[in-house]
């Protein structure tokens, strides 16, 4: 009786660390949404409202564009990351001191932390003293200085690029695993039927991955749906609401204008769209291991 009990013991410090930062809070926010409750009038929940915050939320037109710039953020995020890490990954894939090499480099991006990505380049960035602008006028002379970050659809591209840059590695990682576990078997045959490279890689080597592209696909996308620091440090939402995802929007709903109660109902909204997100991960992962 000692023994079964013991693995339940051993797991109770975990289920309430778990229970005290992640379900509590959760929980505790899930009310919040159900209150018209800002700061700035007190300090204390009050004026209970059901679901009216979640009822405005349709017909608010700041929010719905703030979906649509995170599904513009999102969709070419998702699909170049894939694709730059595909890339890498190809080229990289197998062994050898300068590929290895080639490697650890390249995983520094992801080795860094979020905000300090963003940080630094808004600093790259400045038209003023940024090594960006400075390296595209020594490229092209006569080149005025270009604000990047001030202008709408640059900024929205500048966010991409550089979501780009701090996740491919880690796909590229993940689809140099997944090539290095393929058959040798099935390339071989395609080669001595006379395949090419890319048709051997579009009918054979991409039709295999295909499981662990699946759940790349929707991790990315949870990743893009929930990116928030890039925002706060690069344009704060800007110029104007260009950069305004839903996570930013919930972010200045809830420290800027104080709406708890709000900010509680977007962030369940996209609380609710990601873990339907994860139930289709987790169905893509126990089919994978079954």
């Amino acid at each position: 009786m000692h023994d079964r009990s013991l693995k339940y013991w051993l797991l109770a410090p975990a289920l309430l660390v778990c229970v005290a930062t992640l379900f509590y809070p959760l929980l505790q926010s899930l009310v919040y949404s159900t209150y018209d409750w800002n700061l700035g009038r007190s300090a204390t929940p009050e004026g209970f409202n059901g679901l009216a915050n979640y009822a405005y939320l349709l017909k608010d037109e700041e929010f719905l564009g703030s979906i649509k710039v995170t599904l513009l953020f999102t969709v070419p995020s998702v699909l170049l990351t894939l694709v730059v890490a595909m890339g890498m990954a190809l080229l990289l894939a197998g062994d050898g001191r300068l590929r290895l090499n080639a490697r650890t480099l390249l995983v520094i991006p992801f080795a860094m932390s979020p905000a300090l990505i963003g940080i630094s380049w808004r600093f790259m960035l400045n038209p003023e003293f940024g090594v960006i602008d400075a390296t595209l006028r020594a490229l092209i002379p006569g080149l005025a200085p270009e604000p990047i970050l001030s202008r709408p659809e640059l900024a929205m591209a500048a966010l991409v690029i550089v979501d780009v840059w701090h996740w491919a590695p880690y796909f590229m990682l993940t689809f140099i695993g997944a090539l290095a576990s393929l058959p040798r078997e099935t390339v071989e045959a395609a080669r001595v039927d006379g395949a090419g490279s890319v048709r051997i890689f579009f009918e054979v080597v991409l039709p295999q991955l295909w499981p662990v592209l699946a759940i790349a696909i929707l991790l990315k996308t949870i990743f893009s749906l929930k990116m928030l620091d890039q925002v706060v440090t690069m344009t704060a939402g800007g110029p104007g609401s260009a950069t305004d995802t839903l996570p930013h929007m919930v972010y200045t709903t809830a420290f800027r204008f104080y709406d708890i109660g709000y900010a509680s109902a977007m962030a369940w909204l996209l609380a609710a769209v990601m873990m339907a997100l994860a139930m289709v991960y987790a169905r893509f992962a126990m089919r994978g291991a079954s």
